[in-house]
């Protein structure tokens, strides 16, 4: 199995300041004034342009197509979207999806526009989402949740683990926005990670994914298996982000030929020649980061 994983995709959309009220003013601002221009119109239309010209299995998409969970954001994410959007996605809100409780009530605004490619619901108490692709499963968690500003951590409800564990078989991959592991060089404020993920990583010892997706810090890495999370980690954040001296950005493709045998390539956007080419990867053993 071949699949594409992109994410944090954050769609560049004009909204006038006027429309907008409470974190919404100061998420934008900051959104507009010092992030804008890292995600460039040319670059992500050679994404979805080298996205539409590969072959591939499933796409993954883990999170964060908006700012600030407007409604024209999600209007526009789904227009960019759109050229490859079909049976073989897979996709998941991120914490900016969610960003104020207008996005969920009274309706749930990134399912509004994206519910056909986001699996079936398989629980009626939490967010557990399944999609069968080439007879393996797909499993999508919600971390995400309206905070105050200045917050963009995560939580999972431990039971959410032990109920998707009744539905699944031994292979299965994991998609989640917050990142259950960072490196030693990019590790996350208490304000910003998944508050408990090490509870989390210890729930999936159990039945552990083929592979973790996940997206939210814009950096990419690849952690290899290992004792406390014996499968592999892939953040693919930020796909549609310039890199700088701080942020590796781009996308991954994994080739998939059994638990064991996986091929992983990071594809990163080069400036110059205005393309999405194949590049180093960025791969972890587990003892030089954290869970």
């Amino acid at each position: 199995m071949k699949i594409v994983h992109i994410s944090d995709l954050h769609f560049p959309t004009m909204i006038p300041f006027l429309s907008l009220k409470g974190k919404s003013i100061i998420g934008y601002a900051n959104y507009y004034l010092r992030r804008r221009k890292k995600h460039d119109l040319t670059l992500i239309q050679n994404l979805i342009s080298y996205i539409k010209n590969t072959e591939y299995d499933a796409l993954v998409i883990s999170g964060d197509l908006t700012n600030v969970s407007e409604e024209r954001e999600f209007a526009a994410a789904r227009n960019w979207l759109d050229p490859i959007l079909d049976a073989r996605t897979f996709i998941i809100p991120g914490n900016h999806d969610r960003y104020k409780r207008e996005s969920l009530h009274p309706e749930l605004k990134f399912e509004k526009y994206f519910s056909e490619f986001m699996g079936t619901s398989v629980s009626s108490e939490y967010y557990i989402r399944k999609k069968m692709i080439q007879g393996t499963a797909f499993i999508g968690w919600d971390s995400n949740r309206p905070l105050p500003i200045a917050k963009a951590n995560g939580y999972l409800d431990p039971n959410i683990p032990k109920e998707t564990f009744k539905i699944i078989g031994n292979d299965y991959f994991l998609v989640c926005h917050h990142p259950i592991w960072n490196p030693g060089n990019y590790l996350e404020s208490n304000g910003h990670k998944m508050v408990n993920r090490r509870e989390i990583a210890e729930l999936l010892l159990e039945k552990p994914p083929l592979i973790y997706f996940h997206g939210h810090s814009h950096s990419n890495w690849v952690k290899a298996p290992g004792k406390l999370a014996p499968y592999y980690i892939l953040n693919s954040a930020s796909s549609t982000r310039f890199s700088d001296s701080s942020h590796a950005c781009g996308f991954h493709i994994v080739n998939v030929r059994d638990s064991k045998n996986m091929d992983i390539k990071r594809i990163s956007y080069h400036l110059l020649s205005e393309t999405f080419t194949e590049t180093d990867l960025l791969l972890f053993e587990e003892d030089r980061g954290e869970i």
